[in-house]
């Protein structure tokens, strides 16, 4: 008699310790969060998703994957730009633009280092279909701040950037800052965008220097400083080109008086004789800049490689597409190194 008391007073505590734990059903229909989780946490407060999985990491991970979506800025930055100033802002601990980027993109939510409190809400299992349902929240109070801070940090970059661009001594070196003070803007943008989603009161700071009238300046110095192009080898006109497009992304404008910089570079491209099937080229690359400004010259730049394809005319063109690709690319992270450190 004793022990039949005591099993059912154990099913009976057993019961309701299921009973009283609201974030795990297994019985009955969907519950109202699955398509309505603003009815638990209100919008006004809360940023929330629910999802699905056939196990509940899978739904889980799904349901953040959707609340990442609200913190993916589409942004196009110059990430040479970035790059080739890396280790000034490494010295300075209120730039870390690597940070910063990683709060606008979907990496936020989904990478191993979470940078943002994701609190699962509730989650719910479906017996008949064998489904995990799980609602994931954040808290906007809390992420606010996370955002506000980085803002301000930036903000703080902005300013310092641009006084150094308002002292510089000459016009290549405002240059310079003045094109640091429009990637810090492109990202503050990006993070305000994120803040004016999770602020409570609508009070997303201003830029302390408006894009406009860094844009205004910008174009202004372009106009005034020059450099001047030579070019020689077999495919001359090409590098000449493609090195003019360069000069235009840094901030200059082309020209033969009176220049501010001078860029001599070859290219040849040499066809090449092997034993088997196709057309096979290599091509050589060499770039020598001067800062007329200061005397000082960039280290030799130089680039090679063997390219092939299946006729003459296909693999001269994929050569070209290689230079083209190593000029806008790591010829332009060396050359906008080489102007920064010109002025240090």
């Amino acid at each position: 008699m004793m022990k039949k008391i005591f099993l059912t007073g154990f099913l009976i505590l057993l019961f309701a310790g299921c009973a009283s734990n609201p974030s795990v059903s297994r019985t009955g229909g969907l519950p109202d969060w699955v398509e309505n989780p603003d009815a638990l946490y209100p919008k006004s407060l809360y940023l929330t998703a629910a999802s699905s999985g056939s196990s509940l990491d899978e739904a889980r991970q799904r349901s953040i994957g959707s609340l990442s979506n609200i913190f993916s800025v589409n942004v196009k930055l110059d990430r040479r730009i970035l790059e080739a100033y890396s280790e000034e802002k490494k010295r300075d601990a209120e730039m870390d633009w690597e940070h910063s980027v990683n709060l606008f993109n979907r990496s936020v939510l989904t990478s191993d280092n979470e940078l943002i409190n994701v609190r699962t809400g509730k989650t719910y299992f479906d017996e008949r279909t064998a489904t995990f349902y799980v609602l994931s929240v954040i808290s906007k109070a809390e992420t606010e701040m996370l955002y506000l801070e980085e803002i301000q940090k930036n903000d703080r970059s902005l300013v310092s950037f641009y006084r150094e661009a308002e002292l510089a001594e000459n016009k290549i070196s405002k240059l310079i800052y003045l094109k640091k003070c429009m990637e810090v803007i492109k990202i503050g943008e990006a993070l305000r965008s994120i803040h004016r989603i999770l602020s409570l009161t609508g009070d997303t700071p201003a830029l302390p220097v408006p894009k406009d009238k860094i844009q205004v300046e910008l174009q202004n110095l372009k106009n005034t400083i020059v450099a001047k192009i030579e070019t020689a080898g077999s495919e001359k006109e090409k590098l000449s080109s493609y090195l003019r497009e360069v000069v235009d992304q840094i901030g200059f404008s082309t020209g033969e008086e009176n220049p501010d910089i001078i860029v001599k570079g070859n290219l040849d491209i040499t066809p090449l004789d092997f034993p088997r099937e196709g057309k096979f080229v290599r091509w050589e690359l060499i770039v020598d800049v001067t800062n007329a400004t200061t005397g000082n010259t960039m280290n030799t730049y130089t680039a090679s490689a063997r390219e092939g394809h299946v006729s003459g005319e296909s693999v001269k063109g994929r050569a070209l597409d290689r230079v083209k690709e190593e000029l806008n690319n790591n010829f332009y992270e060396n050359f906008a190194a080489f102007l920064s450190e010109s002025y240090e």
